[in-house]
């Protein structure tokens, strides 16, 4: 990744402190503009009003609203529609994966988060 990413909008949905300070800590050295929600509504929230956001990581277990329902809100919103979310879910289960990408999300990653996938996968992104 290089200035491609310097102040790139990347939201993290994540209501658990310790996997929010992770993943932030392993985005650092990329200067995202990182936008942090801590449970469902508020991830709605600031998707809503940062809408110009290029990636949206979302965990899939979420307090108040799951994760699930914070993205159809945000594909049924036409501000937001096409900002790509990766799923990020410690529900690893078989089959897990490909029902996530089913119902449109944009990729999946498993916790814990392993920086490389997580590189790999926001490089996707970056490219498009």
């Amino acid at each position: 990744m290089n200035q491609m990413s310097d102040n790139k909008k990347i939201i993290i949905v994540e209501d658990n402190e310790i996997n929010m300070d992770l993943i932030q800590a392993m985005l650092e050295p990329f200067h995202f503009n990182i936008i942090e929600a801590y449970d469902g509504f508020e991830a709605v929230e600031k998707i809503n009003s940062n809408s110009d956001a290029f990636l949206v990581l979302l965990d899939i277990g979420l307090p108040g609203i799951d994760g699930m329902e914070v993205f159809e809100r945000l594909k049924q919103s036409e501000k937001t529609a096409n900002i790509p979310v990766i799923a990020v879910t410690a529900h690893a289960m078989k089959g897990n994966k490909e029902h996530l990408l089913s119902l449109g999300f944009n990729d999946f990653i498993e916790k814990p988060v392993d920086r490389k996938v997580l590189f790999e996968k926001i490089e996707n992104f970056l490219h498009i």
